[in-house]
């Protein structure tokens, strides 16, 4: 699956009607996943998918009855979030409790059930997380197209009123300007191990076990524009589209 983001966690084994059971999820969101259509879920027994009977397994029961609003994602009342979303749960034991001989949906149990929804909120946090640190940088950004778009006029202002050299003021406006905004140009290595950028604003940004952040698929087709110089500063910086300033950043 072609996504921006995974999370995945892997619960501690539990037991039901004494019997021995783990549970396994994971969670791909962002990248070219769909993002007009709700979340796809994928079950998981012993390895083996789960094709029919969604409505009746506990494992989209957990996934709808997960508070995916918590994650900055939009949920509608008793259905699956919304976005570019994919959920995987995986059950792993001696005895999985089917509803019928068919093997298409797992027993609706409270101990299943409940593992099923910790090991989702342990990735929906992790996904919660990284969407407000995107969103943050977008912030960012957009402020840096702000200083820029008006660093030129300001510099020729100011060499009006009192004779200041226009170029270094240019050059000092513009690095207040990148080292106040400087979060919005991290980027991420393919694992999402590494972050390049200013060290104190994007330490947060490092991943938690089991995270893994990939550059946008549609960023790395996109030459980086140049920034501007202070070779005419009466000439304010041209404003970067919003989907140029998000394909910096990821």
């Amino acid at each position: 699956m072609k996504a921006e983001f995974y999370a995945a966690s892997s619960r501690e084994p539990d037991v039901y009607r004494g019997r021995p059971f783990q549970i396994e999820a994971a969670i791909a969101f962002g990248g070219e996943l769909p993002a007009d259509d709700t979340g796809r879920v994928i079950r998981f027994a012993n390895r083996v998918p789960l094709l029919f009977q969604q409505s009746a397994c506990s494992s989209f029961r957990a996934v709808v009855e997960t508070s995916w609003r918590n994650y900055n994602l939009s949920q509608p009342r008793g259905s699956l979030p919304q976005g570019p979303l994919v959920i995987m749960i995986h059950m792993a034991s001696v005895w999985v409790p089917f509803t019928s001989e068919s093997k298409e949906a797992i027993a609706d149990y409270d101990e299943i059930r409940k593992e099923m929804k910790l090991a989702l909120m342990e990735c929906g946090r992790k996904l919660g997380t990284y969407l407000r640190k995107r969103q943050k940088m977008q912030r960012e950004a957009a402020r840096r197209d702000v200083f820029e778009r008006y660093i030129g006029e300001i510099s020729k202002a100011i060499h009006n009123i009192n004779g200041t050299d226009d170029k270094k003021l240019y050059d000092a406006l513009l690095k207040q300007a990148k080292r106040r905004t400087a979060i919005s140009d991290a980027q991420l290595n393919e694992e999402g191990n590494t972050v390049k950028g200013k060290k104190d604003e994007v330490e947060e940004l490092k991943t938690d076990e089991g995270v893994v952040m990939v550059e946008s698929r549609a960023a790395h087709l996109i030459d980086a524009q140049p920034e501007p110089t202070a070779a005419d500063p009466e000439k304010p910086a041209k404003k970067r589209s919003s989907k140029k300033n998000q394909n910096e950043l990821f």
